[in-house]
């Protein structure tokens, strides 16, 4: 026995498919026989996941404005990551495995036991709400996710890109078209085919040939092949350019950040550049006056010598061998000339301080300046870092004009322009 598989991106509707309202296409009747694998709060989801990394990053912000107060509603209203996933996976089609049949019981019970080797085999997924449907056409499976990678150094260290989840899984992407996300996919595609294998169920794909139908019947049958190849196609590249579309936006955004920064990073140079003048012209005028000071000092010095040695001549009295003598008169200049001395001698010690005060407010002086002139050298690094980013910048943009014209080639570009449209038609109604 053979059966398709499919696994294509869902709308992502929890209240659909929680069954808070009743589609066109669902029979209220077998609501009742719907499989609840996992229900829990997205808002709880992400406190548990994100929320000591948000507490971490807030610590580290100095200004307010770069706080994140809820990183579900940032994300939400924000354009670089969607809030959450969605995958829906299917075996077979209505006409072979049609809910009620026992070929629906079995592929019921393989998309049981695949979601649990789903939660085992991607540790970087946080799956908070899966349901299989069985009260519609054929039994499926939606598994609504939210991704997360550590250990991120930009904004959160723990944040929730989905390429960045799946390269931490070994997803890395090889080309343009195998991303993460696509080389993921057609993995878990293969990991559903072998529980499918192990109850006698192979994975029809592609290429097969019946030889019991006719060839009206085959044709129709191969046609009928071509479109499902051709969907899953449009699916794939959906998916592809929604994801290659938010990295784009991502990075745009982040260099709007950094381009933010860096003119931030430029006025704080020249705020420091100015600092550094005035500090310099504050330390010339210091060693300035300190040279006068110290001159001034010396200058004190050599008059105190002299002022000891002739307060050692007594009045009235002959030195020097009898041959001199000194009048009252020239006793009262000398005794002015020692109060002179006495007050020389005061100066000095206020001169002795002011020069100590002086040569530590220029060591200070130096180490500030050394102090900006490491800032300054900091902030003109930033300056390369930013010149990189936007060459990085221009990479990305020709990748994306390389995307834009293989999908022209495919013919897909209208419904791209549609998609596009309705994506953010959606992110304008949830703001």
């Amino acid at each position: 026995m053979k059966k398709t598989i499919s696994i294509r991106i869902g709308k992502g509707s929890i209240s659909h498919n929680n069954r808070k309202f009743v589609a066109k296409n669902v029979d209220e009747k077998r609501v009742k026989d719907n499989v609840i694998l996992c229900c829990e709060n997205l808002k709880n989801v992400y406190d548990d996941l994100f929320g000591a990394a948000l507490a971490e990053y807030n610590a580290k912000q100095k200004r307010k404005d770069r706080r994140i107060e809820n990183y579900l509603d940032h994300i939400t209203n924000g354009k670089q990551e969607k809030p959450f996933y969605e995958l829906v996976f299917q075996i077979g089609n209505k006409d072979d495995t049609s809910c009620g049949t026992p070929d629906a019981e079995i592929a019921t019970n393989i998309l049981r036991e695949y979601y649990d080797d789903f939660l085992k085999r991607n540790p970087h997924i946080r799956v908070f709400n899966a349901v299989i449907h069985l009260d519609e056409a054929t039994p499926h499976l939606h598994v609504d996710f939210v991704p997360f990678a550590t250990g991120q150094s930009r904004g959160l260290s723990t944040r929730n890109p989905l390429n960045k989840a799946l390269e931490q899984q070994g997803f890395s992407a090889k080309t343009n078209l195998e991303t993460p996300a696509k080389l993921w996919t057609d993995s878990e595609k293969q990991q559903l085919a072998e529980i499918m294998l192990k109850r006698g169920i192979e994975w029809e794909q592609l290429g097969t040939h019946n030889e019991h139908l006719s060839v009206l019947d085959f044709k129709k049958q191969e046609r009928a092949k071509e479109v499902k190849h051709l969907e899953n196609e449009i699916s794939n590249k959906d998916l592809i350019l929604e994801w290659r579309k938010e990295a784009i936006e991502r990075t745009e955004q982040d260099l709007d950040k950094l381009g933010s920064e860096c003119m931030e990073k430029r006025a704080e140079v020249e705020q420091l550049d100015s600092e550094i003048s005035e500090k310099e012209n504050i330390k010339a005028r210091t060693e300035a006056t300190l040279a006068e000071k110290q001159d001034i000092l010396n200058k004190s010095v050599e008059k105190i010598v002299k002022i000891n040695t002739i307060d050692h001549i007594e009045t009235g009295k002959t030195v020097f061998g009898g041959k001199v003598t000194i009048s009252p008169d020239d006793y009262d200049r000398l005794t002015d000339l020692a109060k002179k001395q006495i007050a020389a001698e005061n100066r000095e010690g206020e001169l002795t301080a002011e020069v100590t005060k002086l040569k530590k407010e220029n060591e200070k002086l130096s180490s500030e300046n050394n102090t900006l002139r490491e800032q300054v050298q900091a902030a003109r690094s930033l300056k390369f870092s930013f010149s990189d980013l936007q060459r990085e910048l221009e990479t990305l943009k020709e990748r994306y004009r390389k995307v834009i014209e293989f999908v022209e080639s495919l013919g897909l570009k209208d419904k791209l322009e549609r998609f596009l449209h309705f994506k953010s038609t959606s992110i304008n109604k949830r703001r």
